[in-house]
């Protein structure tokens, strides 16, 4: 008695059988937990429109797949499946993938429409001391009147350990990088003047502003190898993704009334291909 297939993948058969093993394996995995995958001997049991019913089918769909991209991955000398990166190479050194590079028009369009993406924040450079308390700050803050003594300071006085040594130097920061109070007074202060004593969750701050770097815009010739380099592994990865979907089409075939792996169902779906 011939065995009965759920599809066949190049021309071979995959066995029914073959699903509930493979369905086991899922359950061992997260997305099998996501999904309410179990190993209990009746899981994929059930009427048309059950749950059972849409696992059996969204495991039947997995299964041919991943039979395909297991042949692939052979055939193409892939050796980390799940790796992007390693598909691309190999499908490119065998000629099988080449996406066009972008114009420079659609590198300028790309500059045009995300100004957002190109803006440079704000940054301060700044040096600070930190005191456990607010008044030895305040007489730290009298016997410091600018940067540099303020730098020299810090090594004999500063708790945070991780600056005191530099002086106190904080190196450049933008908004965002550090705690609220800090931050504000970074941020606040006039260039060159000791600014406090600051209270922020680690103690009392001397702050000094030494040097500001203004937000800006970068320009077209600044972003010009980024965003080409990023529209181009773009392109790689949307052709990466349509060769999956030819390779699926036309290796991939299945019974009459089944559905197609092309139609990215979940499971419970009651759509036929």
């Amino acid at each position: 008695m011939t065995e009965a297939v759920i599809g066949w993948v190049d021309g071979a058969p995959v066995p029914s059988s073959a699903l509930a093993p493979y369905m086991a394996g899922v359950a061992a995995r997260p997305a099998g937990a996501r999904l309410g995958v179990t190993t209990e001997p009746d899981a994929l049991v059930g009427p048309a429109h059950s749950r059972a019913d849409g696992l059996r089918t969204w495991g039947t769909k997995a299964l041919l797949v991943e039979t395909l991209l297991k042949a692939e991955a052979a055939r193409l000398g892939v050796n980390e499946a799940a790796s992007p990166s390693d598909w691309l190479a190999r499908l490119e050194a065998n000629g099988e993938l080449a996406g066009p590079a972008p114009t420079e028009a659609e590198v300028e369009a790309y500059h045009a429409a995300n100004p957002r993406r190109f803006r440079v924040k704000e940054a301060r450079r700044a040096r600070h001391v930190l005191l456990a308390d607010e008044e030895p700050a305040r007489r730290l803050l009298e016997a410091a009147p600018d940067a540099a003594t303020l730098g020299s300071l810090a090594a004999g006085a500063s708790r945070d350990r991780a600056s005191r040594d530099r002086g106190g130097d904080l190196g450049w920061v933008e908004r965002g990088q550090l705690a609220g109070p800090l931050e504000d007074a970074i941020f606040g202060a006039e260039p060159g003047r000791v600014t406090g004593p600051v209270r922020s969750a680690f103690g009392w701050h001397l702050v000094v502003v030494e040097d500001v770097r203004p937000a800006r815009d970068r320009t077209l010739t600044e972003c010009r190898s980024e965003i080409r380099a990023e529209l181009t592994e773009y392109r790689r990865r949307r052709a990466w993704l349509d060769w999956l979907d030819r390779r699926v089409a036309e290796a991939i075939t299945v019974p009459a009334g089944e559905e197609h792996p092309l139609f990215r169902g979940l499971p419970g779906s009651t759509h036929r291909h």
